[in-house]
């Protein structure tokens, strides 16, 4: 027979020591809140030039290719100090025509096989060739084929480079962030990592979150990993580690804006959480190792932002993967209950609704601090904004099915599947920037 008084004291006990759990932990977020409001400070111009390597791995983009090619034309940037190269699969991808026509560098790949399909991989080859060839850059600046830029951010993140910053990326906008509740939701989460943990990191450690692209690296760091090392599904978590553990000056520079097309669609989305997710738990030790430290800041320093780096999302994440499971939980005994004893029911069902009210309002709460702080450069519209934070717990709730789904479905971990683009644009911010005037 079930002990249902035994199973609803330990369900108390448990929600209150997780609700302790967060209380404890509420400085550091707290703190990331109140320092994410401090200035960075923009950097002086220089008149020292970088030679950039601007590379776009651009598989079957031909739908959005000529957005970031116009962007790349309209530069303020010196032309003759960056080239840029568009990393592609086949001659027979519509993309290559287009590039051809533009009169940009192409890298067709050679070494495809169904484990190497990822980003990571790509820039590997390419920068291998740069290497075979003798074709050398100062420095590699890295986006995917559905972005745009301002029309300064190469400009801009020169004048960031010669200041003595070794990786640095820009804000992470969006041109297409009110098309549904999925691509708001999607944005609110890049929001958070850019504008409160990224900042904090720099304000403190001198060190960013590279997420996706946008992104300079000095051409010396990847020749001291020994090449492009970074090949697994979230290579970019992969950077990122390298560079917090081998003390690499790094900068998140909100100053300039880079924009991103997110998905709209809901399976396309999950498939990307489950990258993610996985990606996060994949080892990262080899990426801890080796190279050379840079030394950019003290030793206590560059310790805090590895344990920051390590631990900084746990608190939250076992906060709601805890109160998910005991709201879950009280469903099912509550239903189980209204067979075997039915007086247990009512307070098993109030348990569920209050664990639902706790992590509904906390994601509420979460997307109301994003918008608050970034809308005046998201551009939320009014309708978007309200679905926005209403669904932002429904986004988040499929990051935990994705870590279900891989689970069970191992294969998912590795398969990197293409996200299609539309290369529409509905952000004011980013209307423009790509137009070839």
């Amino acid at each position: 027979m079930i002990d249902f008084e035994l199973i609803i004291n330990a369900f108390d006990i448990t929600a209150a020591a997780v609700i302790i759990l967060m209380v404890a932990f509420s400085w550091y977020y707290v703190g990331i809140i109140f320092l994410s409001n401090k200035r960075i400070k923009k950097v002086p111009h220089s008149d020292k030039l970088t030679k950039f390597a601007v590379l776009v791995p651009a598989r079957n983009e031909s739908k959005v290719i000529k957005n970031i090619i116009n962007a790349l034309k309209n530069q303020t940037y010196p032309k003759e100090y960056y080239d840029v190269w568009f990393i592609i699969e086949d001659k027979n991808d519509p993309t290559y025509q287009i590039v051809l026509d533009e009169g940009y560098n192409i890298f067709i790949r050679d070494q495809l096989t169904d484990n190497r399909r990822t980003k990571g991989f790509a820039l590997q080859e390419c920068i291998r060739y740069f290497k075979t060839n003798d074709i050398k850059y100062d420095a590699y600046m890295i986006f995917d084929a559905d972005n745009v830029m301002d029309n300064n951010y190469l400009e801009e993140m020169n004048n960031v480079r010669q200041s003595g910053v070794e990786v640095a990326v820009g804000y992470r906008n969006y041109t297409n962030i009110n098309t549904n509740w999925m691509t708001a939701c999607s944005a609110c989460l890049f929001v958070y990592v850019n504008s409160f943990s990224s900042k904090v990191r720099s304000l403190l450690f001198k060190k960013a979150t590279i997420n996706g692209t946008g992104y300079y690296i000095n051409a010396d760091i990847i020749d001291e990993a020994g090449g492009w090392v970074f090949v697994g599904m979230t290579e970019d978590t992969e950077l990122t580690t390298y560079c917090i553990y081998h003390d690499i000056n790094m900068m998140y520079y909100p100053h300039i804006n880079f924009y991103d097309e997110q998905s709209s669609s809901i399976k396309t989305n999950h498939n990307q959480h489950i990258r993610w997710v996985w990606g996060f738990f994949s080892k990262r030790k080899c990426f801890k190792k080796g190279g050379k430290n840079h030394h950019a800041t003290s030793r206590a320093i560059n310790n805090a932002a590895k344990m920051e780096h390590a631990l900084g999302l746990i608190p939250f994440a076992a906060f709601c993967i805890i109160n998910f499971f005991l709201l879950v939980a009280s469903l099912i005994l509550g239903f189980v209950s209204l067979y075997l004893k039915p007086e247990y029911s009512g307070t098993l069902f109030i348990h569920a609704l209050f664990q639902w009210v706790v992590l509904y309002s906390m994601f509420i709460l979460n997307a109301l601090i994003i918008i608050i702080k970034d809308n005046n450069k998201m551009k939320l519209k009014p309708i978007t904004m309200v679905f926005c934070v209403f669904t932002y717990c429904f986004f988040f709730a499929d990051i935990l099915f994705a870590f279900l789904d891989g689970l069970f479905h191992k294969k998912k971990r590795t398969t990197w599947k293409e996200i299609k683009h539309t290369g529409k644009i509905n952000n004011p911010n980013a209307q423009g920037v790509s137009s070839n005037e």
